[in-house]
């Protein structure tokens, strides 16, 4: 009985680490560090994108105009998950490109930045 364990411990110790050895690994360092610098490139720029956005003279305005504090509206987009700020971050690119293009007028762009600035609000406080 004895020498049947020992066996198969012996068996064990020489097949195990042959198996692990093999088996490469699923995600290298090297590339693992790039994925992480990937995502934190891509938040920067979202979040440049929103911040441009909320930063520009007519959404300025239109914030005012509701009463709503710009400055809280920057502190609390930075708070965003990334998911909320690449869709955000999409949402602004568009807004702000229609609004160029005169697809838009000052009335609509007003209303569509008061909507996005208290969707980012709740956003926040929900996640708090």
């Amino acid at each position: 009985m004895r020498v049947r364990f020992w066996a198969t411990g012996l068996v064990f110790a020489l097949v195990i680490p042959q198996i692990a050895r093999s088996q490469p690994q699923i995600v290298s360092p090297s590339e693992l560090r790039q994925a992480i610098e990937r995502s934190a490139e891509i938040r920067q720029k979202n979040l440049a994108q929103v911040r441009s956005f909320f930063s520009s003279e007519p959404a300025k305005a239109a914030l005012k105009s509701a009463r709503i504090d710009y400055q809280k509206v920057q502190r609390a987009v930075s708070t965003l998950t990334a998911d909320e700020l690449t869709r955000l971050a999409a949402r602004t690119h568009t807004i702000q490109k229609d609004y160029a293009a005169g697809a838009l007028s000052n009335q609509e762009l007003t209303y569509i930045v008061i909507a996005l600035a208290a969707a980012v609000v709740v956003l926040v406080v929900v996640a708090a």
